[in-house]
């Protein structure tokens, strides 16, 4: 019997990319297999946007409510695909931390979809 690694994960969301990484720093041979971007549903497309999106909606309130502590920045305007465009930057530097936090460890990572076939086989 051969066994190429002594971890292999299948998805790369926080629980995956952890596991992974911490295996791989006590010497373990890990590879990890992701289809898209690491971070997972939250990072990529639950929590990190929903907080980022959900903080910019209240900064018209927070300009209203300066007035009365004296601040006047002027009308308020907002650019949709400014804020897009930030939060497209800053979860790609999440998936970038993701990445070098594996590749730094050592583990082996590998793009695409994995499958389990068999008892020791993926």
């Amino acid at each position: 019997m051969r066994f190429d690694y002594d971890l292999f994960t299948i998805g790369g969301g926080s629980g995956g990319v952890r596991a992974s990484r911490v295996s791989a720093t006590y010497g373990a041979r890990v590879a990890i297999a992701e289809s898209d971007r690491f971070g997972g549903t939250c990072v990529n497309v639950g929590c990190i946007p929903k907080k980022l999106l959900s903080y910019a909606a209240h900064f018209r309130e927070d300009f209203e409510v300066a007035e009365a502590y004296g601040w006047n920045a002027g009308a308020p305007s907002f650019d949709w695909p400014r804020l897009l465009a930030n939060k497209d930057r800053e979860i790609e530097r999440l998936n970038g931390l993701y990445e070098r936090a594996l590749t730094g460890a050592g583990v082996e990572i590998i793009r695409g979809r994995a499958v389990v076939k068999g008892a020791n086989e993926v």
